[in-house]
């Protein structure tokens, strides 16, 4: 049923509104009660008119039969936004706790290798964010280990233009003026990310609820993902990337996300407000 804070227009057909839900989230792990309501119906609107369906109903059939459809529906309900270093101080976490504790462990143990997954990557700004931080921060770690930067996403348009890496001034609004001058160069109203920097990132299309491509991952950057989750797949998901963590290994959540169920005793918090988690030996 939809939620109790969300007085429903007197033309919605509840029912069909409730299987909608259940079949998005079989379809996406998306539940639609973590949205405002009417924005929610608003979304849902804009995919009957452009399919030309009469009511909620007869969207529902057609969500129910076709794969490509649900598949729209999904893609519009799941907000591609992000900016390079979106909320700052998070990434300034990273910089100043996390990249040094890896490092350290991974001389310390002998590792070869240095695995960083932004996962949910949308059009690649987080994942090429931490290209740039182990540019500016570490740029030692680039000779010594194998550095290897993943950025995945369900959406295969989203990816494109990650691999393009020409962004709109606005996703550079939190990138320290002398970072810009030196990895990007403007074209036209747009700025083109140098391509020594790309080359340090990896895109690939995935489906969070499908099984990990990566292992032995050292730093996941996983946020503004599972709000919109049912807690029990939350606590499934954690605990999956819990495995897919190496040791020490490093989980960045939203700013209004944490961690779920079973997933609170495989984790210690390093930073409680930037919501930054050690794997728990």
């Amino acid at each position: 049923m939809l939620s109790s804070s969300f007085p429903p227009p007197p033309d919605v057909d509840l029912a069909a509104y409730a299987q909608l839900r259940a079949l998005i989230l079989e379809a996406g792990g998306i539940d639609l009660e973590l949205y405002k309501g009417r924005c929610l119906l608003r979304r849902i609107a804009a995919r009957q008119r452009a399919t030309g369906s009469g009511g909620l109903r007869d969207y529902l059939v057609l969500v129910r039969r076709d794969p490509i459809e649900r598949g729209r529906l999904v893609k519009l309900l799941t907000i591609h936004v992000s900016q390079f270093f979106r909320n700052p101080s998070t990434f300034h976490a990273i910089q100043a706790q996390v990249l040094p504790a890896l490092l350290a462990a991974k001389r310390h143990q002998g590792g070869r290798a240095l695995r960083l997954w932004s996962v949910g990557c949308a059009c690649g700004e987080e994942a090429y964010s931490l290209a740039l931080l182990l540019l500016e921060s570490a740029p030692e770690a680039l000779r010594e280990f194998s550095c290897a930067i993943y950025g995945t996403d369900i959406e295969p348009d989203c990816l494109r233009l990650a691999r393009q890496a020409c962004y709109p001034a606005a996703s550079l609004a939190h990138l320290p003026p002398a970072w810009r001058q030196r990895y990007f160069a403007p074209i036209g109203q747009r700025y083109q990310l140098q391509s020594a920097v790309r080359a340090l990132v990896t895109f690939r299309q995935h489906n969070i609820l499908d099984p990990f491509p990566f292992r032995r991952v050292d730093l996941v950057v996983f946020r503004n993902v599972l709000i919109y989750m049912t807690e029990a797949l939350q606590e499934r998901l954690l605990l999956a990337l819990h495995e897919a963590l190496g040791r020490p290994g490093f989980l960045v959540l939203g700013k209004v996300e944490g961690l779920a169920g079973t997933a609170q005793q495989r984790f210690v918090s390093l930073d409680a407000a930037e919501r930054i988690y050690q794997k728990a030996e």
